[in-house]
């Protein structure tokens, strides 16, 4: 069994984090382009600095794996996280958004998934989302539009 834990990010994570968006397999499973370095740490600049947001690392057996949050408005906040791929198939996004979502309360949470991003469906549905829509939507960081799947929690 893994030790998969989940606690503030820090400035020191930013690193890791970055490496896993800019991993080929991971933006395309995702449909989000990855960022260069002034673009990430901007981009990370303000999540940090958000005090509306939730935002965490996960760890898992000492070691960043990836990170996790909320955000947006009362009503209509999202969830997302973005996993290193290292860590795919071995539970990690399941056990990672199962302690993260009894660390938030705030309900209704929405989640936005690319439709072909079947492992992050699986995910969000064991957790309890259920399916809303579907929509097709501008890609997050340029390029092609994407079609999503919004899943709803609480």
């Amino acid at each position: 069994m893994r030790d998969i834990r989940l606690r503030d990010v820090e400035v020191a994570d930013l690193p890791v984090l970055y490496e896993h968006q800019c991993d080929p397999d991971a933006t395309r499973m995702a449909a989000f382009s990855s960022r260069d370095w002034a673009a990430f740490t901007a981009h990370w600049a303000a999540i940090l600095a958000d005090d509306t947001a939730s935002k965490q690392t996960v760890v898992v057996d000492g070691q960043v794996a990836g990170h996790i949050g909320s955000f947006g408005p009362v009503g209509a906040r999202e969830v997302g996280y973005w996993i290193g791929r290292t860590f795919w198939g071995q539970g990690v996004a399941t056990a990672a958004l199962a302690a993260f979502l009894r660390q938030v309360p705030e309900r209704p949470l929405f989640a936005h998934v690319a439709t072909h991003n079947v492992g992050s469906l699986r995910v969000l549905e064991r957790c309890g989302f259920t399916y809303v829509g579907e929509r097709r939507a501008a890609a997050a960081t340029g390029g092609d539009a994407v079609d999503e799947v919004i899943l709803r929690l609480g």
